[in-house]
């Protein structure tokens, strides 16, 4: 391994995964092949979320689901159609508070409403060019092969730790 030392990548499952599941297969399995820890962060439900990986050959650490863990809190009104609530605040901060208790070295997601809240680096995933910006100064291009695309990372984080 290359880098100096291993990265908590998150990576949200809502238009990211779930749009490239054979690449985030290889980047996953290209960055635990590095020692990195790979942390699914989603709205969830878990189960369903943990199916889909499972299938797909998706490696991961960790999942967390901001549907069950608040669900597990008893802060989700849950209605007779299926729908639920939780309150906008405590959903759209939920994964920012999450890397920050876990030390996530970085989130990469495709909505610019969790982003707001994080002081972890946050990358914004563009599906359509594959570029994810960091700190709206350094371009993660997700286009790349994922074994190009990780060591990219390992680049930018390097020296955004300096």
């Amino acid at each position: 391994m290359t880098t100096e030392r291993f990265l908590k990548i998150g990576l949200d499952f809502h238009g990211v995964i779930n749009r490239h599941p054979s690449y985030f297969k290889d980047f996953t399995e290209m960055a635990t092949s590095r020692g990195h820890k790979i942390y699914i962060i989603t709205g969830g439900p878990a189960e369903k979320i943990a199916c889909f990986l499972k299938g797909w050959g998706i490696r991961y650490n960790e999942l967390f689901a901001i549907m069950d863990y608040y669900a597990a809190k008893g802060e989700i009104k849950f209605f007779p159609d299926g729908s639920f609530h939780v309150d906008d605040k405590l959903w759209n901060t939920a994964k920012a508070k999450f890397c920050k208790k876990y030390q996530i070295d970085i989130h990469i997601d495709d909505s610019d409403v969790y982003g707001q809240s994080f002081s972890t680096p946050y990358c914004q995933y563009d599906e359509k060019s594959g570029i994810c910006m960091i700190d709206n100064k350094y371009k993660l291009n997700l286009s790349l092969p994922p074994e190009e695309a990780v060591i990219q990372l390992e680049r930018i984080l390097s020296k955004l730790e300096n």
